[in-house]
């Protein structure tokens, strides 16, 4: 077993696996950096929605059926708000408001949103390390038929319907193109035996981060076991508009196009069983494939799907026995 694992993840693709994961090794052999680039600002409070995501799942309060939010939430102030004549289309439970309250206040106070964050993990009763890629306000943009949006103008309010054109991300803290990696997460890759790239939307969850100054050099230049898990099956993502993205950036909707755009920064892609024709054309451009049902419908389901990706990987990297004549 791998003594110190990170994973790089987003959305609710990249949760199920770190729920698997969370279930099934050490907790503290683990660190997640999660997306934040989706990150805003709404009715005066700043809104984490991927760090949240994993916040609430880790913890198990999740709202399952939606895979975001918290379970059994009410919406009395969104209601209210709708009442006052409020645009109120991001939708923000009663509960999931007190997070984004505390979260704005400690920000107010000049508190590291690392540190910040460390602390709800904590106060969540959660003992892996959560640790945001940078503490800038990193946000992406997404150039669209509707004009340029904010990730959640597009994915939310418009129910990620806009061809998109292109992407970028900017920093609105210093009003630049460019962040910094945080030391903990610097850290934390450069001491990895294994890295894991979950399954999330390789241009809007997982690209935002490698954007970050500093993230693309610690994979490419790591010594980890680098590991992507394909968030398409068949072609198609279980949730959301992976392969419309992909293909209006101009890569393939399909196992060959994730490989295409993590190309230098992993060693091995694990693949569903449904696109088990591609691996030759993998093993060919020096991937190592793992082929697995990668569906994880539940925590059962994501805790076998966790142990079976550990063992297959501990099988690669195992000596071959040589055969006595």
């Amino acid at each position: 077993m791998p003594e110190q694992i990170s994973i790089i993840s987003g959305g609710v693709g990249g949760a199920k696996l770190v729920e698997g994961l969370y279930h099934t090794v050490d907790s503290k052999q683990l660190s997640v950096i999660p997306n934040v680039a989706d990150d805003d600002e709404f009715y005066g409070l700043w809104v984490s929605p991927d760090v949240d995501t994993l916040l609430y799942t880790l913890s198990n309060r999740v709202n399952r059926d939606a895979g975001w939010g918290i379970a059994g939430d009410t919406l009395h102030l969104q209601s209210a708000l709708t009442q006052l004549g409020r645009d109120s289309w991001m939708t923000l439970g009663d509960q999931d408001l007190a997070t984004h309250i505390t979260r704005s206040e400690r920000l107010q106070r000049g508190q590291r949103p690392t540190d910040i964050t460390t602390w709800l993990a904590a106060q969540s009763g959660i003992d892996c390390r959560v640790l945001l890629p940078t503490d800038d306000k990193w946000q992406t943009r997404i150039e669209s038929s509707h004009g340029v949006l904010s990730m959640q103008q597009y994915f939310v309010k418009h129910r990620h319907q806009p061809t998109v054109k292109n992407l970028y991300h900017r920093n609105i803290t210093t009003t630049g193109m460019s962040a910094e990696i945080t030391p903990e997460t610097q850290q934390a890759l450069e001491h990895s035996d294994l890295i894991f790239i979950a399954p999330s939307n390789p241009l809007l969850s997982i690209g935002p981060t490698l954007a970050i100054n500093g993230v693309r050099e610690c994979l490419t230049n790591s010594s980890a076991k680098r590991v992507a898990v394909s968030p398409l099956i068949g072609g198609k993502a279980v949730k959301g508009p992976t392969a419309e993205v992909m293909t209006a950036l101009g890569y393939r909707a399909d196992v060959l196009g994730i490989a295409d755009y993590y190309h230098g920064l992993i060693d091995t892609l694990v693949i569903d069983e449904q696109d088990q024709q591609h691996a030759d054309a993998l093993a060919q451009q020096g991937l190592e494939v793992i082929i697995m049902n990668t569906l994880m419908d539940d925590l059962t389901s994501r805790q076998r799907f966790a142990r079976s990706l550990l063992d297959a990987i501990a099988d690669q990297q195992a000596p071959r026995k040589t055969e006595v004549a």
